[in-house]
């Protein structure tokens, strides 16, 4: 104990940064603000040496006799090739050789030799090289060659790198998906000689709309039924610089879909519709649903039968309605519905039908600003930047004083010469830095801060909460594969979402997240650094958790991060129990944590860790980025789902192990969109009513509606997962409020299809009536993208 304890307090004093950021109302510079010259630490090969002047050469080049460096010229600026490369070349004396030629972190030991220049005696020798320049900008140059052994000479000049060479035009611009309102722009990848930024897209000559480099696609809403528009798609590279010739093509939005049949009426939600007709005794028997033209669905006439009252009709006659839900649906989708009506001898009666879409759901942040923060973080860091801002907190961020803006929301310091050493760290490294770049993070951090939280007031568009010290932004790191990287500063939600796409922008750029305090700055790719002193920390099986519940995640300390494997399972943790605490306090609902519960949290985020990963192992620390989804007794918008809440929580256990152990797999489900997974192995929605799966608790279930865990909309529906789903029968009236609360999920946690996410049952959080949530967990910390709000 004694060693852990005097582990952690070691590794506290290395802590770098300290990164929960509270901010101070402070505006900006002019976006007009020009670029100044900046002197930028010497690479470590020409350490100690005085950083160039106005001319571009340091004063104390060293034997220059031995080696000479000619071009490019200091005075000009030095344009990338086709190759993103630059050439650099001089003169050698015949008693040298050549050591290296750096920029930053990038090197070159590999040179061409020749004869001297025209007017150079044969005493020396002609040298010449090429690499990629580690940032657009300025850059320092750093030449060394050996005379005699241990003596070097040395040459340190300043140089602006630019790139004057546009990116490719875009090719393969098509327009698919197209609904009454809505169509789907997707083209193929440009090129670029540096490096592409992303892409800009603009609709009917409206304004530009940026993705990042790996985004291909974007998805145009809110249009005229049967109208002409316009799509135009230009590349932008990392200078900024766009393409040519954009590329350009029209469509046409489809018309409205019809109206249901006058026998038919829809009530439509998000991820649920309810169908209602009137029966007719006199034919029908039994009714057949399609959906969008496959069978749905088949149930006797009587089985969702109500009165005027909305009770269960025995006898069902000509006075009562059929009121039938469809769930789960995807949000935002269009659909075809028909009913057919059959005789007793299974002979058709009569039909009806309709088309309708499914409602919208908001994502938490609007793919937009996810896509011009992750664009645009990463073009600060290919022009030198060593922050970028994002725009709904620009004018809410202290700039340093002496800071030049590169363009609008990205800035150099003045000196930022510390962490642009140490970026990016290595796994296990720890340093302390005083330059500006980590002063402006100490000078805005709340005092014991830890991994950025999400608070349930975080919104994108609002900066109010940024003064709230409970609020903390979350900085993240956009590098270059040389080490030029630049600070992320942007509203909780919108930084949790950058890094989650981070990790697939284009191959010029990786990324790195710098965690909200306590936490060194070794954070490579979302893993925290290296345990220096291994020691396990595993109790039975189980994860010794450094926090529990009663822990003020707001005045946060080490949290025992030497064990980093486990730093996305804590983050889980944390997350959930700040989260159910706010919304107790706020609703005053009858929740408290319990040791007991607490135990059964941390038990079953290991467990669900471990199945996220789709292996054997009955626990194990999370991996990054992942979804996280808290049923509750109400839907996200407090709409009553007690009996399906109560549902997962049996099924999965009742507060204790799952049994058989095999349903440990059910908490990390993948999504599967409207259950092709279930249908492409031949399985319908109703599967549980047909002989294959009866007898069944769902037999004989009156007026009530089957539930069912893990959620039909998964890859582990029906018995995919080599267990047979759990079910319920469960009130009619909750059918809609899950398969709403299902889409909500999907989207505004952003799971994609195929994606595993993990369904947490609190079996105490599920008896209070409290409402379900959403978490997202990535290596900036943690946000809640699901949020409960009233209707």
């Amino acid at each position: 104990m004694w060693k852990r304890l005097f582990l952690r307090r070691l590794r506290a004093l290395a802590i770098l940064l300290a990164i929960a950021i509270p901010v101070g109302l402070v505006n900006l510079p002019a976006v007009e603000a020009e670029a100044a010259d900046q002197v930028q630490t010497p690479p470590a090969a020409c350490a100690g040496m005085t950083g160039p002047g106005e001319d571009g050469n340091s004063i104390d080049d060293e034997n220059h006799a031995a080696v000479r460096l000619d071009l490019p010229s200091p005075k000009e600026d030095v344009a990338v090739d086709e190759e993103g490369k630059i050439d650099l070349s001089g003169v050698l004396h015949k008693k040298a050789k050549m050591v290296d030629v750096s920029m930053g972190k990038v090197k070159s030991t590999d040179f061409t030799l020749g004869p001297p220049p025209a007017g150079v005696s044969g005493w020396a020798s002609s040298w010449q090289t090429r690499l990629r320049p580690p940032q657009l900008g300025k850059n320092l140059v750093c030449t060394r060659a050996e005379r005699e052994p241990k003596r070097f000479a040395r040459i340190l000049r300043s140089f602006n790198i630019v790139d004057r060479i546009a990116p490719s035009n875009v090719t393969g611009l098509s327009v698919g998906s197209i609904t009454h309102n809505s169509a789907k722009a997707s083209w193929n990848a440009a090129t670029d000689n540096y490096g592409l930024a992303g892409y800009e897209i603009r609709v009917d000559g409206g304004p530009a709309i940026r993705t990042n480099s790996a985004t291909r696609s974007y998805t145009i809403s809110g249009l005229p039924p049967e109208s002409e528009h316009t799509v135009s798609v230009v590349a932008v590279d990392l200078a900024g610089n766009k393409s040519a010739t954009p590329a350009t093509t029209t469509f046409r939005t489809a018309e409205t879909p019809p109206d249901p049949d006058p026998e038919l009426t829809l009530a439509v939600e998000e991820g649920s519709a309810t169908a209602k007709w009137q029966p007719d005794p006199n034919g029908d028997f039994t009714y057949r649903v399609f959906l969008d033209g496959q069978l749905h669905d088949e149930f006797p006439m009587g089985q969702y039968c109500v009165d005027a009252a909305g009770n269960k009709a025995d006898p069902c006659t000509a006075d009562s309605v059929i009121e039938y839900p469809i769930e789960p649906l995807e949000a935002a989708t269009p659909y075809t519905l028909r009913i057919d009506a059959a005789r007793e001898d299974g002979t058709q009666w009569r039909d009806f039908g309709g088309g309708f879409i499914t409602k919208t759901v908001a994502p938490a942040v609007p793919e937009t600003v996810t896509q011009q923060v992750s664009s645009e973080s990463s073009q600060c860091a290919a022009q030198g930047g060593d922050f970028y801002i994002a725009p709904s907190v620009r004018s809410a961020v202290t700039v340093p004083g002496g800071s030049t803006q590169v363009f609008a929301g990205c800035y150099r310091a003045a000196d930022a010469s510390c962490v642009e050493d140490h970026m990016p760290p290595e796994e296990d490294e720890s340093f302390d830095c005083s330059d500006d770049v980590t002063g402006l993070l100490r000078d805005v951090s709340a005092p014991g801060g830890g991994p950025a939280l999400s608070p349930l007031n975080a919104d994108a568009s609002d900066t109010t909460p940024l003064f709230d010290p409970g609020n903390p932004i979350q900085p993240v790191a956009w590098c270059l594969q040389s080490g030029a990287c630049t600070l992320l500063l942007a509203p909780p939600a919108a930084a949790a979402a950058s890094a989650g796409v981070a990790t697939v922008v284009s191959a010029v750029v990786f990324w790195i997240v710098v965690i909200a305090a306590a936490i060194v700055i070794g954070v490579a790719l979302g893993v925290i650094w290296s345990i220096i002193d291994a020691s396990p920390i595993a109790i039975g099986g189980l994860l010794e958790y450094p926090i529990d519940h009663a822990t003020d995640f707001d005045t946060y300390e080490d949290w025992g991060l030497e064990e980093g494997r486990w730093y996305h399972s804590l983050t889980a943790y944390a997350q959930l129990i700040k989260t159910t605490k706010e919304i107790a306090d706020d609703r005053d609902l009858p929740f408290a944590w319990t040791d007991s519960e607490d135990s059964y949290l941390r038990r079953t985020i290991d467990q669900a860790c471990a199945a996220l990963k789709g292996g054997n192992y009955s626990y194990g620390p999370c991996d990054d980025d992942f979804a996280v989804y808290v049923p509750g007794g109400k839907n996200n918008k407090f709409v009553d789902m007690q009996q399906t809440g109560d549902h997962i929580v049996a099924a999965m256990g009742n507060g204790g192990y799952p049994q058989p152990s095999g349903r440990i797999k059910w908490l990390a489900p993948a999504r599967s969109i409207d259950g092709q997974a279930a249908r492409s192995a031949g399985f319908r929605r109703g599967w549980f009513d047909t002989l294959a799966f009866r007898p069944n608790a769902c037999d004989n279930r009156g007026g009530q509606v089957c539930d069912e865990f893990p959620f039909w909309a998964t890859d582990q529906a029906v018995n995919l997962s080599g267990l047979t789903a759990d079910l319920k029968p469960v009130p009619r009236r909750e059918a809609s409020p899950q398969g709403n609360d299902i889409s909500t999920f999907h989207t505004k946690c952003k799971v994609d299809n195929g994606e595993r996410f993990m369904v947490l049952p609190i079996k105490s959080w599920v008896s209070a009536g409290a409402p379900s949530f959403g978490i997202r967990v990535n290596g900036s910390g943690a946000s809640v993208c699901m949020q409960p709000s009233s209707p």
